[in-house]
């Protein structure tokens, strides 16, 4: 009897989330100058929790966890690195804001590494883009990766294999 109590506690044991790295496969995203960030086309939605926008002045925010930029928090559920995301348990991590070092302009070209902690996903991310406060309207861009293809066979086999993938 205990031995049997033992194994249905260990199978409603929740599931650890694996640790996903997207690289490779790339997505451009841009938000026009004075664009409303609370329409979905000026919205990122990258996962369920995590859609990047940005108002007409300051930083970018998560919109499905904020109504608006924060200061050291922005976008809320992310840490930034410089550097790419097959290498991510090398970087240090840290919010938007102090990577970008108050600058963002200066980001423009580097290799980031963004940490999506709902879902623990890193994925590469480069800007391209960023208004300024003088006329820029809140417009930004930037190339991110997208999540990694998964092949999955036919066959019977296949279909297992792919659930433990």
């Amino acid at each position: 009897l205990f031995l049997l109590a033992a194994a249905l506690g260990l199978s409603s044991a929740p599931m650890a989330h694996a640790t996903e790295v997207w690289s490779g496969r790339t997505f451009g995203f841009s938000k026009a100058p004075f664009a409303n960030p609370s329409l979905p086309a000026n919205q990122d939605r990258i996962t369920a929790s995590c859609w990047i926008t940005r108002g007409n002045t300051m930083g970018i925010y998560n919109i499905a966890q904020e109504t608006g930029y924060i200061h050291n928090v922005s976008p809320k559920g992310t840490e930034w690195a410089t550097g790419d995301a097959v290498n991510h348990a090398s970087l240090t991590f840290t919010d938007w804001e102090t990577w970008t070092n108050t600058d963002p302009p200066s980001t423009i070209g580097v290799n980031a590494c963004m940490h999506i902690d709902d879902g623990d996903i890193y994925l590469d991310i480069k800007f391209t883009s960023w208004g300024t406060l003088t006329g820029g309207g809140g417009a930004f861009s930037y190339m991110r990766a997208l999540p990694p293809v998964v092949q999955t066979d036919a066959t019977t086999w296949g279909r297992i294999k792919a659930l433990y993938r």
